[in-house]
């Protein structure tokens, strides 16, 4: 198909614009070469990257997850001065399957080939930091991190050739190009500055793709003849240093602590030692992250530093298949790794399931021991790390109050015009009606003297005619008369003068602005300066930084912290060292200080109830059950009248039973009806005694509220009403709680069945709760914040803590029949009632009643298989009266033969086809 003519007018003035080539022809070298077997080192390659022909072809892995991360590889030679290139081919580019997919984001291609060049010992990853220059497949020319469209693109079968001018004397000085099947496709692009002066190493990364490198004299032409890497003489390159000298490689498994500064030193170890490969998860979802698939961060119950849930949305990723590669791939390339399982370096069993993938002859497994103090520098730099966290949350705190305040300021101020421009049109519209009332007065007044002139027109005309029909009358009259009438036009002369005065004219006189005093804002309040933070005693003591996600889930620990231990040269390690504790015996002793602690703090995920807890909960619900029909059948036993002959009932038994008040101290029922203490009417003589009975005492018992709650024997008898008689739901609940909380706390040593486990923490009091109980414990039902709140304000009389806050039952287990939690609640009961009498209000329980969802409809096996037509066609009375009577008659005797009779009943259920199966 012919190129179109506009496409190919567009590459003629391209070509024609192009700068003229500045590259000269090299002078042939003389000198020996300085390595002419440059390659790649298995060292200086990513996992994923497999060197094959004398490391002349990279091939990348393609399975398990593989395919979605980008490999690199870095040559054994660098360049320091002159000028030199190398060749790349695409030799072949990889479809690989990648299953079923979900939604993901990714910043890079399928295929991808990066060609440049780094500095020694930064990332395999071209592009990841600033020492690093590349061109990409994409046309894109890379420094610095910034990235720019210089080229153009190349693909497969393409042979690109870089090249590194490095010669002070060229035109082209400091700056790489870019050739396509021998012609430039990027001018020179300058290098950064901090790259100037230091080794650049050829450097290629790629993603499903197999490349060819060539060292060697170029196998295309370009339009100058240029030295290979290959040629670079002694005095113009530089040798990578090699990785070992023994040939051996080292294989470090860290022993530390979970959560004391296992991956800060980690992380710290790394920065020393660039060489090692980190084997974790952590490096896997930091490898996707550089390879340009993004991740959610929000954490899930999984996640945690050990073994992360990255969620990145692909399932080869999501489920660390790329883990069983690498765990295989591993082991086959020499060089140094450090094994970072914080879990499995711990337990004997794992950690020699690690230890044998690298079984060659030239890994040299080490076990580095990093508990117990750290240096002086670790704890420096876990310093400035805190330092760093407080000052950078107190700079949000900060912007965020200064933020709020200008928004408070910018509010205040739109109020104020708002309040300004209600306030102006509140005038200009009072000014407007004023003007319009003083306009419709002035119109009623011009009409009302328009009005009266009239009138008074009226009245001279007629006077006039009336003068001169009475010429003939005498003089005197008429000049009488006429002085009337003179005075008479004088006055209203004198009326229309004064009502046509002109009125002074009301202007308009714009309204003085109400100046309003504006409040300036405090400079200290919109103007507060950063606050800077400092360490506090506390943070200066501490060791080791707490982070938000831990190095290990509840629990895993909790399962398997017991198994902790140190490894011994016995297991397989041909080093065991020592890095923050020099000897093995503190390091033994810190770990065993360790278990002991956490034994305590941690919780026993697969802890299940024993028989002594479930025997002890099924004997105390039998007798919570009888306490409370026992105090339904008190409250419901009538009142009985008094007998004659009958001794005086003691009084709180009276007031009991008549549902009164007990008579007060000092005052005796026989001292109300008017008897004496003896029971004798005044007047009667006294009767004689009767042998036959035995005599009553003097003094009547005391009154249930009267007795001493400890000192009675029974609690449900208290001079004929049981103890708890008074007790309300809440104290029900107490009750209930404390047997609860106390049988737990008793068979939690039982059940854990170690020593060492002293008892439940207060952490973890509501998991054992749960465990125990199958329900939830919410210290806010129960109108407290926290469970160590509950406890030591409700229970505490039953239950306390010690010093490292572990629950402890303060009566062992001596409490046979619950009947001392009987006595402690009742006298929780009368000394909040005390409190209440006396006008305190705060001590009121008001406890949320929790309403228990239905039970779940029972599932009849076999027939039932019928409608409910046939049974409810029947009236009412069938139903009742056949099939209860019939169901509960049969029950209570004979049973299938009373079922079917009150099946029958009254054409109610008898037809109905469907019981017949049941």
């Amino acid at each position: 198909m012919a190129e179109p003519e506009a496409k190919r007018q567009k590459t003629e003035e391209t070509k024609e614009e192009a700068p003229p080539e500045l590259e000269k022809d090299a002078k042939p070298s003389s000198s020996k070469p300085l390595r002419p077997d440059v390659t790649f080192e298995t060292s200086e390659c990513t996992l994923n990257v497999i060197p094959s022909l004398g490391g002349r072809v990279l091939m990348p892995l393609t399975d398990g997850g593989m395919q979605y991360l980008i490999g690199g590889a870095r040559a054994n030679l660098g360049i320091k001065k002159g000028r030199y290139l190398f060749e790349v081919k695409v030799v072949e580019a990889h479809n690989p399957s990648e299953g079923a997919q979900r939604s993901f984001r990714s910043t890079v291609s399928r295929n991808l080939v990066r060609v440049g060049f780094s500095t020694q010992g930064t990332s395999l990853l071209l592009g990841e930091g600033g020492d690093s220059v590349y061109f990409d497949n994409d046309g894109f020319y890379v420094a610095d991190q910034k990235r720019e469209s210089t080229s153009q693109r190349f693909s497969r079968d393409n042979v690109v050739a870089i090249l590194l001018n490095l010669d002070a004397a060229s035109p082209n000085a400091n700056t790489v190009s870019l050739f396509r099947d021998g012609v430039r496709v990027a001018q020179p692009q300058k290098l950064p500055e901090k790259l100037l002066g230091k080794p650049l190493f050829p450097h290629v990364s790629f993603k499903n793709i197999t490349l060819h490198v060539n060292f060697g004299p170029p196998s295309v032409p370009l339009p100058f003849t240029c030295l290979s890497v290959a040629e670079v003489p002694t005095a113009d390159g530089v040798e990578a240093p090699a990785p070992t000298k023994d040939g051996k490689y080292e294989v470090i498994f860290p022993v530390a602590v979970p959560d004391e500064g296992t991956f800060d030193w980690l992380d710290d170890f790394l920065d020393k030692n660039p060489k090692y490969v980190e084997l974790s998860d952590r490096a896997i979802i930091k490898w996707a992250e550089k390879s340009g698939i993004s991740h959610t961060e929000q954490s899930t119950w999984k996640h945690c530093n050990d073994k992360p849930d990255p969620q990145f949305r692909v399932p080869l990723l999501d489920d660390f298949s790329a883990r069983r590669v690498i765990q295989a791939v591993a082991p086959t390339q020499p060089r140094h790794y450090i094994v970072m399982e914080v879990k499995s370096n711990l337990v004997k069993e794992e950690r020699s399931q690690l230890l044998k993938r690298f079984s060659e002859n030239y890994f040299k497994t080490v076990a580095e021991v990093v508990m117990g103090e750290p240096p002086a520098d670790f704890k420096e730099k876990v310093h400035k790390a805190l330092l760093t966290e407080k000052q950078e949350k107190a700079t949000q705190d900060w912007k965020r109050r200064k933020m709020e305040k200008e928004q408070e300021r910018l509010q205040r101020k739109r109020q104020r015009e708002l309040e300004e421009a209600k306030k102006r049109a509140e005038e200009e519209a009072k000014r407007k009606l004023e003007e319009l009332e003083r306009q419709a007065a002035e119109a009623a007044a011009e009409a009302e003297r328009a009005a009266q002139a009239a009138e008074k027109a009226e009245e001279e005309k007629k006077e006039g005619e009336k003068t001169e029909g009475e010429k003939g009358e005498g003089e005197s009259q008429a000049e009488t008369k006429g002085n009337d009438v003179q005075e008479a036009k004088t006055e209203v002369k004198e009326e229309k003068e004064v009502k046509d005065e002109p009125k002074t004219e009301v202007k308009d006189e714009p309204m003085p602005e109400v100046k309003q005093e504006v409040k300036e804002e405090e400079p200290e309040e919109l103007d507060e300066p950063c606050p800077q933070v400092v360490l506090t005693e506390e943070d200066k003591a501490a060791w080791f930084r707490k982070k938000a996600t831990p190095d290990l889930t509840s629990w895993t620990l909790g399962s398997c912290f017991a198994k902790f231990s140190i490894p011994d040269k016995d297991e397989g390690f041909s080093e065991i060292r020592y890095g923050w504790s020099a000897k093995n015996e503190k390091a033994n002793e810190y770990l065993a200080n360790y278990i002991r602690k956490s034994k305590i703090s941690n919780r026993i995920e697969d802890l299940m109830p024993g028989d002594w807890f479930k025997s002890k909960l099924a004997e105390w619900q039998k007798t919570l059950e009888d306490l409370k029909n026992k105090q339904k059948e008190f409250q419901l036993r009538p009142p009985q009248p008094p007998q004659e002959n009958v001794p005086v009932m003691p009084e709180a038994q009276a007031a009991q039973v008549e549902g009164g008040e007990a008579p007060q101290d000092g005052q005796t029922q026989a001292g109300q009806e008017g008897q004496t203490q003896e029971g004798q009417t005044e007047g009667e003589a006294p009767k004689e005694p009767n042998s036959e009975e035995p005599l009553k005492a003097d003094i009547k018992p005391p009154s249930p509220a009267e007795v001493d709650v400890m000192a009675v024997d029974d609690v449900c008898n208290v001079n004929g009403s049981p103890l708890f008689a008074q007790f309300a739901f809440e104290d029900w609940v107490l009750l209930n709680l404390r047997a609860e909380l106390h049988l737990m706390a008793n068979a939690f040593a039982k059940d854990a069945a170690d020593p060492e486990r002293v008892g439940i923490h207060d952490q973890h009091l509501a998991f054992y709760y749960q465990k125990y109980f199958k329900k939830q414990l919410v210290p806010k039902h129960f109108s407290t914040e926290t469970t160590a709140e509950l406890v030591e304000k409700l229970l505490k009389d039953t239950l306390s803590y010690d010093s490292d806050l572990v629950l402890v039952a303060k009566h062992g287990e001596e409490l046979s029949d619950f009947g001392l939690l009987v006595k402690l609640t009742e006298a929780a009961r009368r000394e909040r009632q005390a409190k209440i009498d006396s006008g305190d209000e705060t001590v009121k329980l008001r406890f949320e009643q929790q309403t228990m969802p239905p039970p779940p409809p029972q599932q009849v096996l076999g027939g039932y298989k019928g409608d409910f037509k046939g049974g409810y066609k029947g009236d009412k009375g069938g139903y009742d009266k056949g099939y209860n009577k019939g169901f509960n008659k049969g029950f209570g005797k004979d049973g299938k033969k009373g079922f079917d009779k009150g099946k029958k009943g009254d054409k109610g259920f008898g037809k109905n086809k469907g019981f017949k199966g049941y």
